[in-house]
Formats: structure tokens, sequence, C-alpha cells
């Protein structure tokens, strides 16, 4: 009996360990490189995806609803090794509600690449784009 006790404790403590977790949340599927979120869509343009290179990539964040917000821009990259820390491109206030910011950068050919945006100390993302 003393042995289930503590396995049943083990198991409730990490059901509420794992709820508590917090994930950045992904933006719904739309046309490859964006998403959509509760108040408006990110995007992320440009670039060679499967292709080894330097590519000029665009961040674009479009608010359809609320007024003017100061927004956080960049990417992520990721391959079957690493999932890179976010490349922050800069800092910019939504002008007509419309956000963008563009950033040279490399990609290598086996890496997808996603939009990510800061708004109040939370992280949105797109869906990855990937060869």
């Amino acid at each position: 009996m003393h042995a289930v006790r503590p396995l049943g404790i083990s198991i409730a403590l990490a059901a509420i360990l794992g709820s508590t977790v917090t994930f950045a949340p992904a933006a719904s599927a739309t046309p490859a490189g964006c998403g959509d979120l509760s108040k408006g869509s990110l995007c992320i343009k440009g670039g060679k995806v499967g292709k080894t290179g330097s590519y000029t990539w665009r961040v674009r964040y479009v608010r359809h609803q609320g007024g003017e917000i100061k927004v956080k821009l960049g990417s992520q990259r990721k391959n079957s090794d690493i999932t890179a820390w976010e490349l922050w491109f800069g800092t910019k206030k939504t002008k007509n509600g419309v956000a963008e910011l563009r950033r040279k950068h490399e990609i290598n050919k086996d890496e997808c690449i996603r939009g990510v945006m800061e708004y109040k100390s939370k992280v949105y993302v797109t869906k990855w784009r990937c060869p």
C-alpha cells in the first residue's frame, strides 16, 4: 500500500505541473508562412526554404481590431538537431494596423523557419515553413 501512494501522488503532481507549462501560442493555419491570431495575422515571407544562403526575411503583423500597438518581430529556425532561439529584427509600432520589419540572415537547406512576435511579454509564432 505504501508503494502505491507515492506513485499516485507523483502522477497527480506531474499532471498539475504539466498543465502549468506555457508554450508560445501558434497562430492558426493560413497560407504558408502566415497565421491568424485573435486580433490579427502574423506572416513571414521572403527567403528560400530548402536552399542554403543568406536571404531577406520579412515579418509582418496586421492588426484587424483594436488600436495601434508596439510589437517585437523576428524569426526562429529549426532542423532535426536544433531549434534556434528567436532572432529579433526589432520593435515597431503598428501604423494603420500594420507593423513590418525585414532582416537578412542565413538559413541552411535543411532548416525550417517561422515568424515570431512578442507583445506584452507573450510570444506568438507562425506555422513552420519547411523544405
